[in-house]
């Protein structure tokens, strides 16, 4: 009668150490196998034009992100670092140029190759009716938001007393702007902050309320005659706003009026 509680006694001891011996080494197996299938990705390549010339100063970003960024050296070179694996869209822009999206599948820890063409594109400025009337007078607009919404607003006289060049020269000491600098004397590009502590956005850009692809530096200050510039979401007036995404800034553009002298 004694032996039986010994036999169920060894036997317990015996199946708690299969437990101890084989389940960590079963279990240390699966976070190795996740993180090989979580390592980031590498992508190298360049940006062309439709004659296969590299194209320096082309911004190449990932969708959805606003640090995964880079700008194109003098042969039209790029390489990101720091992507997540899978199926990702890459955003390709160049002032001059048609913007363009990309999509690309990239494995977990691999370099990979990639080459972008993008295709000249003129972008036009809206055209602007002058009228003589001072009720259709075509910075009625300007006025009205200046006088019932919140943002910085900025005129003619205030251009020429910042003796500014460029059009970020303009916005450079609005608060929460910032005025990245181009490389080798290239198109600076501006950003805003998301609040206190929130990651650097890029402004939506309107010319004559018109949604505008292109960037604040493709106007010199002498183009200008008055700049709205809204800082967050709680400044955007709403007809500016039109997919209601909540985008992180704006700035609209009024360039001068032809009738009034320089």
């Amino acid at each position: 009668m004694a032996s039986r509680p010994v036999g169920r006694v060894w036997s317990t001891v015996t199946f708690a150490a299969l437990l101890v011996t084989v389940s960590p080494a079963t279990w240390a197996q699966q976070p190795d196998s996740a993180r090989r299938d979580s390592l980031p990705a590498i992508l190298i390549g360049r940006v062309i034009d439709s004659l296969r010339t590299g194209l320096v100063g082309a911004e190449i970003t990932l969708f959805k992100s606003e640090s995964i960024r880079t700008v194109t050296g003098d042969s039209g070179d790029f390489r990101l670092t720091g992507l997540p694996p899978g199926t990702n869209v890459f955003n390709v822009r160049r002032l001059g140029y048609q913007p363009a999206s990309f999509t690309a599948v990239l494995k977990s820890g691999k370099t990979h190759r990639a080459t972008f063409t993008l295709s000249v594109a003129v972008q036009p400025l809206p055209v602007i009716a002058v009228s003589d009337t001072s009720k259709t007078h075509w910075l009625d607009q300007f006025e009205r938001r200046r006088s019932t919404s919140r943002g910085t607003f900025i005129t003619r006289a205030d251009i020429l007393k910042r003796t500014a060049r460029t059009g970020s020269d303009i916005v450079r000491t609005v608060p929460g702007v910032r005025v990245i600098p181009g490389r080798a004397g290239g198109v600076s590009q501006v950003t805003m902050n998301r609040g206190a502590g929130g990651r650097a956005c890029i402004p939506t850009m309107y010319v004559h309320n018109m949604p505008y692809s292109g960037v604040l530096d493709d106007f010199s200050a002498d183009d200008i005659e008055a700049l709205e510039v809204y800082v967050g979401i709680s400044e955007i007036p709403p007809e500016l706003d039109k997919n209601g995404r909540g985008i992180c800034g704006v700035i609209v553009v009024w360039t001068r009026d032809p009738k009034k002298p320089g």
